[in-house]
């Protein structure tokens, strides 16, 4: 299991990885290229999906978190009386 610091350089990493890799497309000058429809829908699938996928991601990360707060270490388990 990777350490609180390993996770956030891994996600620093995705991040820089990421808008290293739209740069070229973002500071490219104007093109004349021609999109059909498909391109529009098959772009709206992908932020869908990137957007969920940071959701699940944030849900699981935040129910390990919650869950190492609310854990008690000095618990003793319950006995029955007989």
């Amino acid at each position: 299991m990777r350490s609180g610091t390993g996770r956030l350089l891994l996600c620093a990493g995705i991040v820089l990885g990421v808008l290293a890799a739209a740069a070229p497309a973002i500071a490219a000058p104007r093109s004349l290229a021609y999109l059909d429809p498909g391109t529009g829908s098959y772009l709206f699938q992908v932020v869908v999906g990137t957007v969920l996928g940071v959701a699940v991601s944030i849900k699981l990360m935040w129910r390990r978190a919650w869950a190492r707060v609310t854990r008690r270490s000095d618990r003793q388990p319950q006995q029955k009386d007989t």
